[in-house]
């Protein structure tokens, strides 16, 4: 019985581990990923008539832009990352540019917005997301991914691909709470997707620092100052909002 009782103790000390389809045990609790931001711009321009035809024509289909999540345990940082010489001529859309800073252990995060010249810094509590894990796997910067659904904001379906590989529930912009990182992610009605190009694995060489900059505001009060902001945008007002709460 003493036997059986240490053996028992041995193994629930033990940290949990992923393995992969090699066999390889993988035990991943820190390191830096890499995201490449795909925004089609043509499907998301929503003008009509001759004059809207001819400007869709002769704009980028899409708009390539990368960040940097770094993450250790419950902490994590999502940021822009490198440049994209392709965008120098085009303009940085209010949310294009979010730095998201979450403390799991405490649900709390930080995020840093900016729209039209402001800084806005929304201090909240984490979101509760409610998933919905699928039996659809694939594979995506060399880990198996699950696929997994939610709706924020009412009515918007975001789809993402998450690998229990990696320990820290966290992921692009201020989406997590997984068994795992989201490594792959879609949200249909704004035309924009996120996925990992690179996983370095180790503590990040990044300090992970919440934001500090811009005028501090709630989820609730934040929403509203938008909403009124982009009050006369008519059909292009939703989106805007939406970029900016993620």
């Amino acid at each position: 019985m003493r036997h059986f009782l240490t053996i028992a103790l041995l193994v629930f000390s033990l940290p949990v581990f992923a393995q992969d389809s090699s066999g390889t045990v993988r035990f991943i609790q820190a390191g830096t990923i890499e995201y490449e931001r795909k925004e089609n711009l043509r499907n998301e321009f929503t003008g009509d008539g001759d004059f809207a035809d001819e400007i869709r024509k002769n704009m980028p289909e899409n708009k390539i832009t990368w960040f940097n999540l770094y993450f250790s345990g419950n902490h994590s940082l999502f940021e822009p990352g490198r440049e994209n010489p392709d965008n120098v001529r085009m303009w940085d859309a209010p949310g294009s540019t979010n730095i998201v800073y979450a403390d799991r252990d405490t649900r709390r995060q930080v995020s840093q917005k900016q729209m039209w010249g402001s800084t806005l810094l929304l201090s909240d509590s984490l979101r509760t997301l409610h998933w919905r894990i699928t039996a659809d796997t694939r594979v995506i910067a060399g880990f198996e991914c699950h696929r997994a659904t939610t709706v924020i904001m009412d009515s918007v379906f975001v789809v993402v691909f998450y690998t229990d590989e990696i320990l820290s529930p966290a992921g692009p912009e201020s989406f997590g709470d997984l068994p795992g990182m989201i490594l792959g992610m879609v949200i249909p009605k704004l035309h924009t997707s996120w996925y990992a190009t690179k996983v370095v694995l180790g503590e990040p060489k990044q300090p992970m620092q919440p934001p500090k900059k811009g005028q501090k505001m709630g989820y609730t009060e934040m929403l509203s100052t938008l909403r009124d902001s982009f009050k006369d945008w008519g059909d292009w007002a939703k989106p805007m909002v939406m970029r900016i709460m993620l």
